[in-house]
């Protein structure tokens, strides 16, 4: 519970003014109905006579059914919850009862020097009475794990002990006691009371939960395995577990006509009939909705609910019912609201659709408000009451409707705070914080409120979260069991369908995982499949971009159909490419604007800027069209609409990201395709110049393509087919891509504002992209046939990249395309680009300056790093900055082909010397390399490195090897005074005329 109750609090609530309360607080001394006055007793009433303490506070709680009979919703569970406090403190006083502790034999004198404030523990008595009288005890809640629970109630029976045990010392009886005496005392308090005190607590609370099942649900202790054998649906067993603990109430009129039509919904088609080929029988919402799979939690500041990677340690729960009659019917509901988040076509709205049904007008007055449908620039409330007037035809308030509920509870299902967000584009970050205060002022007036909000995942991110208390729960994608349920219904649904037309029942084996996770995409995968069993005779014989074409081209084909117009085999199949044309330009105006949604006036912007008379290529594409035609027409694309006024502002989204990923690669390999025919096609004259690629530019100018991985895999099966043509026009196209483009006729299509630099940038990344898809690796010296030095040339374009493209963009660049280095036969070097998982090789300064040995200047290094502000390139320049020259000279090792740097051989020498568990071949070999390195330089300051650690792991190196060194490179040890001391401990023992090495200058 986000607001637990104090003992002091509880007693009230269960007891009010009477005889009770009277006993405990005389037992108290005073203590429980004087928030400020403390009195000394209070503490011997703990030592001395807690046994009657618990024995008085456990009448308290007898009784219980019959003191919650006749209550309303809420006011039973503030019962409940008091009932639960009191057991809790309870506990703990029957733990110090049982305990086994001394007397503590206060005199009068330390009684009045207590009460006066004069004694040295009268603070911590004080402190004592506020922490067990008046300080919140640890609640429990649906969302958070029993052993969580139990947690936070032994550390709270640590800190009430620990008040007692400093208290101790102040007492005459301390004095008195020896040392062992004083650590027995301490022990009992500090682990002895409150690990008894759980074990009460949790014996006295089973038995609470057993006769009352809302506290069952609050401490998430039920017995989850039936519901893990058995896939609900419907919430059905939500209903009847609200039965069981229904107050027995008669709904008034107003509260009859809501149920009336909320629990309308669950006959109706979960589907609009205009989407449903005559005989097929879609399932009403009852049948068809199957329980989901959750995970929940609760919200913080640093809480980051859009985020897959923090959902991961939250366990996936199948308890949805048992949850939400817990969350319902615990003081948590109406203090903080519910978040329910999901993807597109997950089941949020259908699930407040079945809530609103299940939830029984005796106990709950809901009212369901669709925020697409409610005015949006208006508050909470305004926009409850044109909900309740659109379901049952009266104008109500919403406070002359709270007022009559009579004792049950007022559930608000707000329905589609993401649509709020996307249509109006007005900030909204602090949403939950005016629910919480509409939830806190109706708690004031006595009218408490639930309120359950539910939105996309994706925009999660742009709601600040309350101080404390908010609760999230996330709808997990459908498994296969899940899947398998709803084509249960499904097929049983339309088995007389299926018979008559010798159809086979959809198996889930069949349905592809990424889009039956979804339960709307699984209803798509149902239609589609019922056409002839079309899913079923394509399984396991098309790629994915296939499946999604014959997806797609099915509802194109009957979309085009419904228009009644009498067309040829070729006007049909143009009808659908036109379809499919809108279709991708709506993806491509969420793709440029790097959002999954756009909104009905951008897409109607980049429809008239790409596909009307003044754009596009005459003749080619479809004349313009609204954005609402493009978007209404088909149940995969999702609008998101909100009320401004009169005026109804709307957005769109594909059900499923996959689908706008594989109508940009469509578009762009069929726009390929035709400019490598119009380049090819010859009409009894030479061939024509290069196609005009203007519409392929100002598609694939604002983003790269690699940002959306799965458009590239798309673009792999569709462009192979046409590499060669595709390839060569592509090499056209780079070539110039940096070039001014003054004559562009696609001027007025600008999803988003950019620099012409990045624009420049985008592209050329994309046709790079494409070229790899093609096939063949690209090289550095295709894309730059005229440079002296194509790596140069290659560099200079990624560095473009890196200055113009954004991190997510450039690093999605660079961990799509894998960058091989190839040497040619006259020795020239080349880079090899295809589409791969990049590799992170180490680098080879004989590649990168073209030569087998040299040196690289230091200084210029510097220079360039620090001049260009690269942090990556400056963080390691900062590692290696004490080795200077040595950073900027090599040599090859002809035994690998490998040409190492000075500074990279030391360092790495420096790194295996400092673990001891580096085997002593690895190290003979680095100091092989390290020595014929340094002999290739004649430097006498490597050597010296060298031989200064050669000194120090000399133990560790075979005897015969050292032999070898000492007499090849005696003649440079000699050379050198420092080399010589060096050499001189490293060869110690070896039995050389080490007299002989001191000959040195």
């Amino acid at each position: 519970m986000a607001r637990s109750l104090s003992y002091s609090d509880a007693v009230k609530l269960l007891g009010g003014d009477g005889r009770i309360v009277t006993t405990i607080d005389n037992v108290l001394g005073g203590a429980l109905l004087a928030a400020t006055t403390v009195s000394p007793n209070f503490i011997l009433a703990l030592f001395d006579a807690k046994g009657e303490l618990a024995r008085v506070s456990g009448e308290l709680v007898k009784n219980l059914r019959d003191k919650v009979n006749g209550l309303g919703r809420f006011d039973r569970t503030q019962r409940l919850e008091a009932a639960h406090t009191i057991i809790a403190l309870t506990a703990f006083f029957e733990a110090v009862a049982d305990a086994g502790l001394p007397d503590l034999g206060l005199d009068r004198s330390e009684q009045l020097a207590l009460a006066a404030g004069e004694a040295a523990g009268s603070n911590i008595l004080k402190a004592a009475t506020r922490g067990i009288l008046h300080l919140d005890v640890p609640g429990v809640a649906p969302h958070r794990p029993y052993e969580e629970s139990i947690r936070r109630l032994r550390d709270y029976y640590g800190g009430l002990s620990g008040y007692l045990a400093d208290f101790l010392p102040g007492l005459a009886l301390w004095d008195s006691v020896d040392e062992t005496g004083r650590v027995r005392l301490i022990r009992i308090l500090s682990h002895d009371v409150p690990d008894r005190a759980v074990r009460g607590y949790e014996e006295s609370l089973r038995r609470l939960a057993a006769e009352f099942p809302e506290v069952a649900f609050w401490i998430n202790l039920t017995d989850h395995q039936a519901t893990r054998n058995e896939l609900r649906s419907g919430l059905a067993g939500l209903e009847r577990l609200i039965a069981d603990i229904r107050t027995g109430r008669v709904p008034d009129e107003r509260r009859t006509a809501l149920a009336r039509e909320y629990r309308a919904e669950l006959k109706r088609s979960v589907l609009r009939s205009g989407d449903v080929p005559d005989g097929l029988r879609i399932p009403s919402l009852g049948e068809a909705y199957i329980d989901h799979r959750f995970r929940v939690s609760g919200l913080g500041q640093t809480a980051r609910p859009d985020h897959e990677g923090w959902w991961g340690d939250r366990p996936v729960r199948v308890d949805l019912y048992e949850y939400l009659a817990g969350h319902l019917t615990s003081p948590d509901a109406v203090q903080r609201p519910l978040l329910l988040l999901g993807q597109p076509g997950s089941g949020k709205s259908v699930l407040t659709k079945i809530l609103a049904a299940r939830l029984p007008a005796s106990d709950f007055l809901v009212v369901r408000v669709v925020l697409r449908e409610v005015p949006a620039d208006t508050d909470v409330q305004t926009q409850i009451e044109h909900a309740v007037r659109a379901a049952t035809g009266e104008r109500l308030t919403w406070t002359d409707l709270a007022r009559s509920a009579d004792g049950a509870l007022p559930v608000v299902l707000l329905d589609g705070f993401d649509e709020l967000l996307q249509a109006t584009g007005v900030s909204q970050s602090d949403y939950l914080e005016k629910l919480v205060r509409f939830q806190e002022r109706e708690a004031d007036q006595g009218r408490p409120v639930a309120v359950l909000v539910t939105s996309r995942t994706a925009v999660a991110d742009r709601v600040r979260v309350p101080a404390e208390g908010a609760v999230a729960v996330r709808l997990e994608p459908f498994d296969g069991e899940q899947v398998g349920r709803w084509l249960e219904v499904w097929n049983d649904t339309n088995a007389a369908y299926f018979a008559e037309r010798g159809l086979r029942p959809l198996p889930p084996a069949v349905a592809p995982r990424e889009l039956a996770e979804q339960p709307l995409l699984l209803m798509m995968l149902a239609l589609y499949d019922a056409d002839g069993n079309a899913l079923q005779r394509e399984s396991g014989r098309l790629d994915r971009a296939e499946l999604y074409e014959r997806l797609l081209t099915r509802f194109a084909e009957r979309e085009v159909a419904k228009s009644g117009a009498s067309l040829d085999e070729r006007q049909q199949r143009r009808a659908v490419e036109e379809e499919f044309l809108r279709l991708s330009v709506t993806a491509f105006a969420m793709f440029n604007r790097g959002r999954q949604w756009v909104t009905e006036d951008e897409l109607n912007a980049d429809l008239k800027a790409l596909l009307g008379d003044d754009g596009g290529t005459t003749g080619t594409y479809a004349p313009l069209t609204s954005a609402q035609t493009v978007v209404g027409r088909f149940f995969f694309v999702h609008q998101a609409q909100a009320l401004r006024g009169q005026v109804r502002l709307t957005t769109c989204e594909f059900l499923h990201a996959t689908f706008g990923e594989y109508l940009i690669a469509r578009l762009t390999a069929d726009e390929l395709a035709r400019l490598a025919d119009d380049a090819a096609r010859g009409s009894g004259r030479a061939r024509q110049a290069t196609p005009d690629d203007g519409f392929l530019h100002a598609l694939l100018s604002f983003a790269p393509l690699t940002i959306r991985r799965p458009t590239v895999d798309f673009l792999q099966s569709m462009v192979k087919p046409h590499r060669d043509s595709v390839s060569e026009l592509l090499l056209t196209y780079f070539r110039t891509a940096l070039d001014s483009r003054a004559h562009d006729r696609h001027t007025e299509y600008a999803p988003i504002r950019l620099s012409v630099p990045a624009r420049h940038a985008t592209y050329a990344a994309n046709l790079v992209t494409l070229l790899a898809v093609a096939g063949d690796p690209i090289t550095a010296s295709a894309l730059f046939p005229a440079a002296a030095f194509p790596l140069k040339d290659w560099h200079a374009l990624a560095l473009l990249w890196r200055s113009q493209l954004t991190d997510e963009a450039f690093f999605s660049l660079a961990e799509t395309l894998r960058l091989e280095r190839v040497w040619h036969q006259n020795e020239e070097r080349d880079l090899h680009v295809t589409i791969g998982t990049p590799v992170l090789y180490s680098a080879d300064p004989a590649w990168l300056s073209g030569g087998p040995a040299g040196f690289m200047n230091f200084e210029e290094i510097q220079l360039e790093t620090l001049f260009t502000c690269g942090v990556p390139s400056a963080t390691l320049l900062h590692a290696a900055e004490d080795l200077g020259p040595l950073v900027g000279m090599f040599t090859v090792l002809p035994e690998t082909g490998a040409s190492p740097s000075a500074a990279h051989l030391l360092t790495r020498l420096l790194a295996l010397t400092a673990s001891p568990e580096t085997p002593d071949a690895d190290l003979v070999g680095c100091y092989v390399d390290c020595l014929k390195a340094a002999a290739a330089w004649k430097n006498v300051s490597v050597f010296r490195m060298i031989f200064r650690q050669l000194a120090l792991d000399a133990e560790r190196l075979p005897r015969e090897w050292l032999m070898q060194v000492a007499t090849h490179f005696g003649e440079t040890v000699r050379s050198d005074q420092q080399l010589t001391a060096y050499a001189k401990r490293a060869f110690t023992g070896l039995g050389l005329p080490l007299a002989s090495l001191a000959d040195g200058p």
